[in-house]
């Protein structure tokens, strides 16, 4: 059974050595031995290995099979054979391997569990420059990349069915598994050429073998619309090759566990440099690939970190670090949320529940170490990222001046699952374009909207940026925009509001912060009266208190924060309490309150219900409770509000940090010169250009039920400062300025709101594009294009 000792040699060479050149002499002395093969999993193999969009996400997948193979382990050393529905992936770290939820750390719960935690190591390769069969080769380069844990390891006559196989089904009654759909692991294969695999299971592993096989690449032998098909060895048996692990010893340390080699592996952008946590670094970008998983793995050799070529680095989930980071001693993060979950409903129907997390960090430059500042919202399931989306959603909620600043996590966790295989796709880059990913992302930008914290971090921001902008050119493009009809809000409208009892809040003006206390004293609603929910709509209840979480939550397995209904009305069944959000960092939390349509029955008026009661439970003993009377209200009718058409400028003049600002006040007339913005900043990654080129940049807001449009010019441009300097009055340079900033505000005044005369389909299409490259790109048009015909006007006025 065992194999010739010359593809031994070759095998303890590669694995000493590992490249791509060597792998392929591997190949050829299994060919030579006479060893036939055996298809990897089915012929049609393209929707599977090609599921990853990306490098990274390759071998994020195949890290998670070493977290998934992990956790069974611990499981079973345990003592537990059988997965149980209830030992959800959090819930099986938690037991076996790391107690602590607040932290990312491995500390095996029980003597038995013995093995490390996974790791990954990469070695670049330039031994061969162009992989087989195809034609593009990446100009980043190739890396050879393991990925190991020493912990379940597979038995022989199971690898067929699972590590070499396609959509299989082993991982769908293994609860503590992260993975379920059957290809992850095997999308790695979409980024290299050949691939080692090294197994031995633990707990046959008295055997003293090791079994393996090489995953190969090679050309279809029929017309097909797959050109190439993917293969592994196998003895004559059919099964992967079988070993004594006395013949290489070097490898012992493997076993029991799995190892993965993957050779000729696309480099991608993000295997650039071993320093920091930026998105081109390893740790930077596989630690946001994991956000919110609780156990760390290990970074091994060249890539590991800066210091030497031989390190070795323990990376942690983003979010993790985002608890831990300070700089000396101030935190990184300025504000983080308590846990938010929610109900999701599509269509009057449930679909299981889902949690939000907010961080908002002090310096808006430190969002890349954790995430890709252009996608900070991130969709996590089971801690891995499942997509992300840009900070649209963040400006939606009203929060322009945090928006850039921010990181959002939505955790799927509690989902159904026809809810996830409606947002999910199969690449995990971004979420699909469905009913459930709007309703979704509707919801989560309702809980932004609503946050006392995040509008007052909001507020702040937004009268130290007013005290930056230009007034006398605010009101001048206040007359100019006047002119122009769109769907903007400004001030009352002819129609009354919502007949709701209790005092309205005031946006833009936060409720003050209630100081912390432990115990504590105050747990109370805020609205002094009664609520009524409309038919098919959830309201947000608001309570205040001196208490905080974690100790004081609604979440977690030890809650000391309920909510309950009771009351002997009719109408209580068709109330029901959706969603929980913990105190947050200013002392107010919410319960959501959501009333089911009675079609039999329909609401005519308001009508009483029972009670929403709130129970704190102090340490000291004490109970602390509020309740608040509530009752349902007719379906509200489908109308939009009638408004006044207007918007009110904010323009920012700024400059980069190395512009002369005293003599840019001078040329321009204005008493202040900001420095660049994070939005700027935004438009300068995405076009790949020095800081003194961004053009401008614009985002809309609301404030106190009016709406703004926020504008930041780069005034150090220089074409625009060589145009300037090309007037020959005062009186013309501020004409010319005007004129420039008024073809500036009208181009972001288009990108934000929605003309009238502008189709619903047209204006979203733009409206989704206001964070990519499409946007930043038109906008660098725009500015030459009125640069160019600025410049042409004042020709023509200099030969009048």
């Amino acid at each position: 059974m065992s194999s010739p000792s010359n593809v031994l040699d070759v095998l303890r060479q590669l694995i000493t050595a590992p490249s791509l050149a060597q792998a392929r002499q591997l190949e050829s002395a299994l060919r030579a031995a006479g060893f036939s093969s055996r298809l990897f999993g089915r012929l049609n193999q393209k929707s599977s290995i090609d599921a990853a969009a990306e490098s990274d996400r390759g071998i994020v997948e195949r890290i998670a099979n070493s977290f998934d193979a992990s956790l069974t382990a611990a499981r079973k050393l345990a003592g537990l054979d059988r997965s149980e529905v209830t030992l959800t992936p959090r819930i099986a770290a938690q037991r076996f391997l790391n107690a602590n939820t607040d932290s990312c750390i491995w500390e095996p719960q029980r003597p038995e569990i013995s093995f490390g935690k996974p790791a990954v190591q990469f070695w670049s390769d330039d031994s061969v420059t162009h992989l087989r069969f195809q034609k593009y080769h990446a100009p980043e380069g190739l890396v050879t990349v393991l990925v190991q844990d020493t912990s379940l390891g597979i038995a022989r006559d199971k690898m067929a069915t699972t590590i070499l196989d396609l959509n299989s089904d082993d991982k769908l009654k293994t609860f503590e598994a992260i993975g379920q759909f059957g290809h992850g692991g095997s999308s790695a294969l979409a980024f290299c050429e050949l691939c080692l695999i090294l197994t031995a299971p633990r707990f046959e592993f008295s055997r003293r073998e090791f079994y393996w096989t090489l995953i190969f690449l090679e050309q279809e032998g029929e017309a097909s619309k797959q050109s190439t098909v993917r293969k592994w060895f196998c003895s004559d048996d059919h099964l992967p090759l079988a070993d004594s692990l006395d013949a290489i010893p070097q490898i012992a340390h493997c076993f029991p566990g799995t190892s993965t080699w993957h050779y000729g592996y696309n480099r991608g952008s993000w295997l650039k440099t071993p320093v920091g946590t930026h998105q081109d670094t390893p740790a930077g970008r596989l630690g946001r690939l994991f956000f919110s998983y609780p156990l760390p793995f290990e970074i091994r050799g060249e890539l590991a970190r800066g210091d030497t070529p031989t390190g070795v680095r323990t990376i942690k989930g983003a979010y993790y670090r985002l608890l831990e980071d300070r700089d000396g001693d101030v935190n990184v993060v300025e504000y983080r949320s308590g846990e938010k979950s929610e109900t999701l409903r599509v269509e009057r129907v449930d679909y299981g529940s889902f949690s939000v997390y907010v961080f908002v960090l002090r310096d808006h430059g430190r969002v890349r170490n954790y995430v890709d500042n252009q996608h900070p919202v991130i969709i996590t399931l089971n801690g891995q990222n499942h997509g992300e989306m840009t900070p649209k959603l963040l400006v939606d909620a009203n929060l322009t001046e945090i928006s850039a600043s921010a990181i959002v996590e939505v955790r799927l966790d509690g989902l159904d699952e026809e809810a996830l295989k409606n947002i999910i796709s199969n690449s995990r880059e971004s979420p699909k374009n469905s009913p459930f990913t709007r309703a979704l992302k509707k919801r989560v930008e309702e809980l932004l909207s609503e946050d006392e914290a995040l509008l007052a971090i909001e507020h702040r921001r937004q009268e130290a940026k007013a005290q930056q902008s230009s007034e006398d050119l605010n009101r001048k493009i206040s007359v100019f925009l006047a002119a122009i009809l769109s769907d903007a809000a400004a001030g009352p409208a002819e129609a009354v509001g919502g007949g709701d009892p209790g005092k309205k809040g005031v946006r833009g003006n936060p409720r003050p912060e209630i100081p912390p206390r432990d115990p504590p004293q105050i747990f109370a609603f805020i609205s002094p009266a009664g609520v009524f929910v409309p038919e098919g709509t959830a309201k947000m209840l608001k309570f205040k208190s001196d208490a905080r979480p974690p100790k004081y939550s609604f979440h977690g397995d030890n809650p000391r924060c309920f909510a309950r209904l009771t009351g002997a009305e009719q109408r209580l069944s068709q109330l029901s309490i959706t969603g929980k959000a913990d105190i947050d960092g200013r002392g107010y939390g919410s319960v959501t309150l959501a009333c089911l349509e009675s079609p039999k029955v329909p609401v005519s008026g308001n009508e009483s219900a029972g009670e929403i009661e709130i129970v704190l439970q102090t340490t000291d003993g004490r109970t602390l409770s509020a309740k608040l009377a509530v009752g349902v209200a007719p379906k509200p009718k489908e109308h939009e509000r009638k408004r006044k058409q207007s918007v009110r400028p904010q323009i920012t003049f700024c400059a980069a940090n190395d512009a002369d600002k005293e003599s840019l006040k001078d040329l321009l007339f204005e008493k202040k010169i900001a420095p660049l913005p994070a939005s700027l900043e935004k438009y300068r990654e995405l076009l790949s250009i020095p800081d003194n080129e961004s053009a401008y940049w614009g985002e809309k807001t609301e404030r106190e039920g009016e709406s703004w449009l926020i504008v930041d010019i780069n005034v150090g441009h220089p074409r625009l400062v060589d145009l300037l300097k090309a007037c020959t009055t005062a009186e013309e340079r501020v004409r010319m300025k005007e004129r420039i900033v008024e073809d500036i505000v009208l181009d972001c005044y288009q990108h934000a709101f929605r003309l009238d005369e502008v189709p619903e389909v047209v204006h979203e299409q733009v409206v989704t594009e206001t964070d990519n490259v499409s946007r930043v790109s038109e906008m660098c048009l725009n500015f030459d294009k009125s640069i160019r015909m600025a410049r042409e006007r004042g020709r023509r006025n200099d030969k009048m």
